[in-house]
């Protein structure tokens, strides 16, 4: 009995959220987008396969609003065009249009409330000065959770990205070469990270010292792990890509010394999991 007590109160409850959306949904969306802030016809043919998200937040590409916002609209990705608008990036701030893009978001209806009285704040001044929005701010939902976890991922392996290239801005051209192509193998999730830290490691002197022995055991080890072949298969075209760099690199260090260090780190992952 109090089990369904509490089902019928939760119910009520977001029925309430939702018909308090909707009823301040009703008057924001009448607001409607500039007509000239749409891409032409050929600007949404030539953004077929764009990313908003990462137009706006800068991941892999220049910060670019113009296009994130033609990407928006050919996606009809609302909720960028909410941030766009809202926080003035690439259109004067609209909170009027903010507000109806985040009505018309496919999002969960305590996302909407945050989000409009957010820009309501915002738009009262009750935010600051230069007050801005996110969507990651209140996430609720399992789908928005992990769209926000991606940008956050893609966010750090570009500032990764970036710190490797400031530790390499003085190598050779062979040795750049070697490295673009260890971190076109740095495919599985915490391995960019990984040559960041190991390079970080290396540069400071702090190179591997493992013996012969060390190599066998540690790979006697792993022979015993039960990793799926495909797994395995583009884990030793990564190691192969740090012995390539290392060779050229810290010629000092001994090939058995790499796969010992490698598969350590492997191994750890593993065990880890």
């Amino acid at each position: 009995m109090r089990k369904v007590f509490v089902l019928a109160v939760l119910a009520a409850s977001l029925a309430a959220s939702a018909h308090a959306d909707n009823a301040e949904c009703e008057i924001d969306m009448l607001a409607t987008y500039p007509f000239s802030h749409r891409p032409t016809a050929e600007q949404a043919a030539a953004l077929k396969d764009c990313d908003a998200d990462k137009l706006y937040y800068g991941i892999g590409v220049h910060f670019d609003y113009l296009k994130a916002r033609h990407c928006a609209f050919a996606k009809d990705n609302q909720d960028v065009l909410m941030m766009l608008y809202a926080n003035g990036l690439g259109v004067p701030r609209n909170y009027a249009v903010a507000k109806m893009a985040a009505c018309r978001a496919e999002a969960q209806p305590q996302e909407v409330e945050a989000r409009l009285s957010r820009l309501t704040r915002m738009q009262t001044g009750k935010e600051g000065p230069s007050p801005k929005i996110d969507i990651c701010d209140d996430a609720a939902s399992s789908q928005l959770g992990a769209r926000c976890a991606a940008i956050q991922s893609g966010l750090a392996d570009q500032d990764r990205a970036a710190r490797i290239d400031t530790l390499s801005a003085r190598w050779s051209d062979v040795e750049r070469a070697a490295l673009q192509q260890l971190r076109q193998r740095a495919s599985e999730p915490g391995q960019l990270e990984e040559v960041l830290n190991s390079l970080q490691d290396f540069e400071a002197g702090k190179l591997p010292s493992f013996t012969v022995e060390d190599a066998a055991g540690v790979e006697r080890e792993m022979g015993q792990m039960k990793i799926p072949p495909e797994n395995q298969r583009i884990w030793l075209a990564y190691r192969d890509a740090w012995l390539g760099l290392g060779k050229l690199r810290y010629p000092s260090v001994a090939q058995h010394a790499w796969k010992a260090y490698f598969a350590r780190r492997r191994l750890a992952a593993i065990k880890a999991q």
